[in-house]
């Protein structure tokens, strides 16, 4: 596993994203405050590849709600942009 702080995996998040193993992000080189998995990591199980899509998931939903977008709306936003 890749170790970062959080301002180098801030400054090259996009280089990050590519990475083939998880990557522990770090305050100051210590303090560990969040772990970063490609999905397309084969070394991260199915199981919690799919449950963090659920809970990806579920929070959209949530925000949704909150906004009061349905799902339609998104969709239709989505046709328009690809024109």
């Amino acid at each position: 596993m890749k170790t970062a702080t959080a301002t180098e995996f801030h400054d090259h998040v996009t280089e990050m994203m590519n990475s083939k193993e998880p990557i522990v992000v770090t305050r100051r080189g210590r303090t560990p405050v969040g772990v970063f998995y490609p999905m397309n990591s084969k070394s991260m199980p199915k199981e919690v590849r799919l449950e963090a899509l659920r809970a990806l998931t579920e929070g959209i939903r949530k925000e949704m709600k909150l906004q009061g977008v349905s799902a339609s709306e998104i969709l239709k936003e989505f046709e328009r942009a690809e024109k």
